[in-house]
């Protein structure tokens, strides 16, 4: 037996005014009631745990025998180093692990783009400190290894099992580069429905990863978790609406509706109906939702009588039909039967 048709998301849209290469703010519509919470939350927990990107794993600093040393004519102590190593925030466009140098000398700071770095690794935050020198003469040279991963995972975890040179300080690494994420749900209106919903989803990430990208990750996660619960062969069929038609053919009823039922006052029901262009006096005629939606608010306002009080009045009578000023309707005919 076939299932009735389940209402998907169709589309996915983002704010590209405020749009930048480490935030979005995306819009997934529309939603069967109660399912905006459920995708929000599942994209957040997904977005924040399992989106892949890079980290400093191990450190070799020459001279340095473990990561509680300190280093002459070095301002910070290692320990301080490795925090600052972890702040650094880099991408890696390798499966497998690079390494990246610094060869620091001279009275000064030394910064990330110091570094000396593979191809394969580009550094998103070049100004951040690293260690800073002073004295002339001195020189300190390190060796950091950069590798993919997801989450957190910490320094006994990474060293387990693997043979480094003495002298190797392993690190605990956050790999996410995703760093905040948040969203809420909106009522919205499909035609003549107002009880679908939508979901505005915020997302925040480091740089090394666009947040484009991350959302689509996150997706992918999920859905290959619940790929294995629908085996191919038991996979339910839906029964297939000819929406593209059912939802033309609605919008085509909605425009054809004569204006005197959409409960306007008298007074501007009268002036759309019988009044005048104030500009060339020519009599105006609006009968249908049809005539309406296709006029700007210029226009609108170009009747006699009819003032910025009516306006207003009517763009929210047509935006609770999901209609607005200036739509191009003439492509719409009737469907052959």
């Amino acid at each position: 037996m076939k299932l009735k048709r389940f209402v998907t998301p169709e589309r996915l849209d983002f704010d590209v005014e405020s749009a930048t290469e480490s935030y979005t703010r995306f819009a997934i519509a529309p939603l069967e009631k109660g399912w905006g919470t459920t995708v929000g939350n599942a994209l957040r927990r997904a977005l924040l745990s399992s989106v892949q990107g890079a980290a400093v794993t191990q450190v070799r600093i020459d001279s340095v025998p473990h990561e509680f040393s300190t280093i002459d004519d070095v301002v910070e102590d290692v320990p301080e180093i490795i925090l600052n190593i972890k702040k650094l925030r880099m991408r890696l466009w390798s499966e497998s692990p690079k390494s990246c140098t610094l060869h620091a000398k001279g009275k000064r700071e030394f910064t990330a783009k110091d570094l000396t770095v593979p191809p394969e690794i580009i550094i998103a935050n070049p100004d951040q400190r690293i260690l800073t020198i002073s004295d002339n003469s001195r020189a300190v040279s390190m060796e950091l290894l950069v590798e993919n991963g997801r989450g957190y995972v910490t320094s006994d975890r990474l060293k387990k099992n693997q043979t480094t040179v003495e002298g190797t300080i392993f690190l605990d690494a956050f790999f996410s580069p995703v760093k905040r994420v948040n969203y809420w749900v909106e009522s919205m209106r499909l035609l003549d429905r107002t009880d679908f919903e939508k979901v505005v989803l915020e997302v925040w990430t480091d740089g090394t990863v666009r947040p484009d990208e991350a959302l689509i990750q996150s997706a992918t996660i999920l859905k290959n978790h619940m790929d294995i619960l629908v085996p191919s062969e038991k996979e339910p069929e839906f029964i297939e609406e000819e929406k593209l038609y059912r939802d033309r053919d609605r919008l085509m009823e909605t425009l054809a509706m004569d204006i005197e039922e959409l409960e306007l006052s008298n007074r501007a029901l009268n002036c759309l109906k019988k009044g005048r262009s104030k500009r060339t006096g020519e009599r105006i005629s609006i009968q249908t939702v049809g005539d309406l939606v296709q006029r700007t608010e210029k226009e609108m306002l170009d009747i006699e009588n009819f003032g910025r009080k009516s306006l207003e009045e009517l763009k929210k009578v047509l935006e609770d039909m999901g209609l607005s000023f200036g739509m191009d309707v003439s492509g719409l005919e009737p469907r052959e039967q």
